[in-house]
C-alpha cells in the first residue's frame, strides 16, 4: 500500500522541468495554414488515481502483454505511411503542404504538452512498480497529453480524405494506425491518444 507522502510526491511529478528550446522554437512558430484553435480544458487524471492506475494495467496487457515493434515503427512515421499509400495508389502526395502542416501542427501540440506536463506511463510505472513492457521507440521525449502522433495521424489523415474522397476509408485507417501505434509502443495513455485524435479533428475543422 503507498503512503500519503508518496501519493503526493507522485502528484508533483511532471514529464519535464522546463521547456526544452527547440521545443520552444516550433512554438512560437507563425500559423500560416491552421486558424487559432481553443481547445476546451481537459486536464489529464491525476497520477495517482485509480484511472491512471486502471489504464497503466490496461497498457501492461495491451496485445497480450507484448510489443509488437513492427507496428510500432510503422506508426513512428505519419507522413511515410501517407506518402507510400499515395504513391501506392497514383495519387499526388502535396509533399510541402503536409510538412508545413505536420510543423504548424506541432506548434500547438507542444504548447498543449507542456501546459499538461503529464509524465510518460513507464515513468508513472516505475514508481508504483508495474512492470511495462519495452520497446525500442525514441520519440517519447515529450510530456504525454496528448498525444502528437494521434493528432497528426488523425489531421493529415482527414486533410488526404478531403483531397482524395474515395480513399477516405483507407486513408482514416492509416490515422487511426498511427494513434493506436502509441498505444502498441506504451508510450501513451489512452486518454493521451483519446484527447489526440479528438484535437486532430479540431485542426482539420479550423484550417484557413
Amino acid at each position: 500500500m503507498i503512503k500519503l507522502k508518496d501519493l503526493l510526491k507522485l502528484d508533483k511529478m511532471k514529464y519535464a522541468k522546463s521547456i526544452k528550446p527547440r521545443h520552444q522554437r516550433r512554438i512560437d512558430l507563425p500559423s500560416k495554414h491552421i486558424n487559432e484553435v481553443q481547445v476546451k480544458h481537459m486536464p489529464p487524471p491525476d497520477n495517482s488515481s485509480r484511472t491512471t492506475r486502471q489504464e497503466l494495467e490496461w497498457l501492461k496487457n495491451y496485445n497480450d502483454g507484448k510489443v509488437d515493434e513492427e507496428v510500432v515503427k510503422r506508426g513512428d512515421k505519419p507522413k511515410k505511411l501517407f506518402k507510400e499509400y499515395c504513391e501506392e495508389n497514383n495519387l499526388e502526395y502535396p509533399k510541402e503542404y503536409i510538412k508545413e502542416l505536420i510543423d504548424e501542427s506541432g506548434r500547438i501540440i507542444y504548447k498543449l504538452k507542456y501546459k499538461f506536463n503529464r509524465p510518460r506511463p513507464y515513468q508513472v510505472a516505475d514508481f508504483l512498480g508495474i512492470d511495462l513492457p519495452k520497446n525500442t521507440l525514441e520519440s517519447m521525449k515529450t510530456p504525454s497529453y496528448p498525444s502528437g502522433h494521434s493528432i497528426q495521424g488523425i489531421f493529415i489523415a482527414k486533410v488526404l480524405s478531403k483531397m482524395y474522397p474515395k480513399h477516405k476509408k483507407q486513408l482514416m485507417e492509416i490515422g487511426k494506425m498511427v494513434s493506436n501505434s502509441r498505444l502498441m509502443a506504451r508510450a501513451h495513455y489512452p486518454s493521451d491518444t483519446k484527447l489526440g485524435e479528438k484535437i486532430g479533428e479540431l485542426l482539420f475543422l479550423n484550417l484557413k
